[in-house]
């Protein structure tokens, strides 16, 4: 439908980057045959972007027969002659329209244009004969970028100052934008100052759907205007918008990422000054990170908060909060950045005089000002890496016994980044296992138990014996309700290694929360039934794979059989 914002407008192209001197042949690949140009004066400098579909162009033309007797000329009026490009019906034939579209502002051309594409067999007497070949001289003056943001001419969207960015934005980003709404007498109603928004969210009322369309088009540094129109019964254009044009200016576009380990939204890191470095830091590189300001969410300071204060630390070493660690190893040196935490755990930084916070959301602004000993690992030969990876195998599992879980998992992860795929040597296969593993452990105490699962998986296909790895398969399984699943798994693990307690243990509770489930299972159909339940309980679940997987279908049946009764037999045949 015409009024959905998921489809964006189409976007006028970058410049191409042709030479000059290619131009008029550039111009002439892009018309059909029955239209010749001739470039008689080219464009000025500068002058790159050509008009399209639903500009205004402003022109002056002399149109002659090929003849050469000439029938119209726009300086015979004294004015510039105006029509907009792709209008119904046409101002213009139709040759003449495609031509102007592979213009330049500044350029003068001419086009020869076949009956086909001018007047046809009919001719326009008494000035043209019919199946006349026709002949157009034109400089375009200039244009209006215009874009009709729901093709219905609701809401035009006219271009008042080309963007020098090349970011676009999309919905969901954070844009800071100024807005001004002006009604039909020209006086302002509404104005918006420089204003932080999210693209699509309803922050300027009936006009919201219209400024977020328009921004999805815009460039930042672009400033526009929407000229509005309502029909009868409009539910787009409110009443008190109708003939009211909005002045929208895109300040700039900026750059947000969920950097938490878990990508749930805990920890984003919004760029307000972009850095001057080509990457961020490598692990274990030595960081200056300035902390600015800290407020909780609402502009209002931390009280607790030190101040401005310089925190220089190794890289994923855990010299600082894990909120400071995620955030420099994402950052570019020169980047100011402001991170919002909505974890206050990861911002307690007791050097900054945030232990403690008793706060549901924390914002600082941070600026990396330093990097030194930044070395490549990836660069390295892969005996020097496997070097460096056991060195920070060692980090991590240190920063796993003092719980701090999320930097252990980014250690892991980046040590897998170095090492790459597992190949055919023994010790890189056997080290790729153990990240994987110790990932999993990570991902179990941060309850994210499908991502546990998927690593153990990975680990498994190339070993399916690995015991730790069937072990933290099992637990996650068991997390996630899956108990016929872990059961499995934690057999297998007790055919492995008979003596392990801790498989033998979660095995038990595996098979309690089966039963419990069957017995809430059987309780629920008996009330949807209004029957009594059963009280016999399944029979006792016995060592073993395939008695594991006979408990788990009676467990299912018993629930179905229950329900079935429910419904008496037809008679007869």
């Amino acid at each position: 439908m015409a009024d959905e914002i998921d489809e964006v407008p189409r976007l006028r192209p970058d410049s191409d980057g042709e030479d000059e001197d290619d131009e008029a042949a550039a111009g002439a690949n892009r018309l059909p045959w029955g239209v010749r140009k001739k470039l008689v004066e080219k464009a000025p400098p500068g002058c790159e972007v050509c008009p399209q579909v639903g500009d205004e162009v402003s022109v002056h033309f002399v149109a002659k027969l090929q003849s050469g007797k000439e029938i119209g000329a726009s300086r015979d009026d004294a004015k510039p002659f105006r029509f907009v490009i792709g209008q119904q019906p046409r101002q213009v034939v139709e040759g003449f329209e495609l031509g102007v579209q592979t213009m330049r502002r500044g350029e003068i051309a001419e086009f020869t244009v076949a009956p086909r594409y001018a007047y046809d067999d009919l001719g326009s007497p008494p000035l043209v004969p019919p199946d006349a070949t026709m002949v157009f001289e034109v400089e375009l003056l200039d244009f209006e970028c215009k874009v009709d943001l729901f093709r219905d001419d609701r809401a035009v969207k006219t271009l008042v100052k080309r963007g020098t960015g090349t970011t676009r934005p999309v919905l969901g980003q954070s844009v800071l934008m100024t807005l001004r709404v002006r009604a039909k007498t020209g006086k302002v109603a509404e104005e918006y100052g420089e204003a932080e928004h999210v693209v699509g969210a309803a922050d300027f009322g009936p006009s919201s759907r219209i400024v977020t369309r328009a921004l999805l088009g815009m460039l930042e540094g672009e400033q526009a205007s929407v000229r509005l129109r309502r029909f009868a019964g409009d539910a787009l254009v409110d009443r008190t918008l109708q003939g009211a044009t909005l002045e929208i200016g895109l300040l700039r576009v900026y750059e947000a990422r969920d950097i938490s380990p878990e990508q749930d939204g805990s920890l984003v890191k919004k760029v307000l000054h972009r850095g001057t470095g080509h990457a961020p830091p490598s692990e274990a590189s030595r960081v200056t990170l300035s902390v600015e300001e800290a407020t909780d969410g609402g502009a209002a300071p931390i009280a607790s908060f030190t101040g401005r204060q310089a925190l220089e630390f190794k890289l994923g070493n855990g010299e600082v909060c894990d909120a400071l660690e995620l955030a420099a190893a994402e950052m570019r040196l020169g980047e100011r950045a402001a991170l919002t935490c909505l974890a206050p755990a990861l911002c307690a930084e007791p050097r900054l005089g945030l232990a403690g916070l008793q706060v549901q959301r924390v914002v600082l602004i941070l600026q990396l000002t330093s990097l030194a000993e930044d070395v490549d690992a990836a660069a390295l030969p892969m005996e020097e890496r496997l070097s460096f990876v056991a060195e920070r195998r060692v980090v991590a599992a240190a920063l796993f016994n003092r719980q701090r879980y999320r930097l252990a998992l980014e250690r892991y992860s980046r040590m897998l980044a170095l090492i790459g795929l597992p190949g055919e040597e023994e010790e890189v296969r056997q080290l790729c296992c153990t990240c994987e593993l110790n990932r999993a452990a990570c991902l179990l105490k941060l309850e994210d138990n499908a991502g546990a699962r998927a690593a153990c998986n990975r680990v498994l296909t190339h070993d399916p014996n690995q015991v730790k790895g069937l072990y933290r398969r099992g637990a996650a399984c068991f997390a996630l309700s899956d108990y016929a699943s872990a059961q499995k798994d934690l057999l297998r693990v007790l055919r492995l290694d008979p003596k392990n307690a801790e498989a033998r243990d979660l095995l038990l509770r595996v098979r309690e929360a089966q039963k419990h489930y069957a017995e809430e299972a059987r309780s629920t159909a008996a009330r949807m039934c209004g029957t009594q339940p059963s009280t016999a309980l399944p029979a006792a679940l016995v060592e073993g794979e395939l008695a594991g997987k006979a408990s788990s279908c009676i467990q299912f049946l018993r629930p179905l059989a229950a329900c079935l009764s429910c419904f008496p037999l037809p008679c007869g045949r």
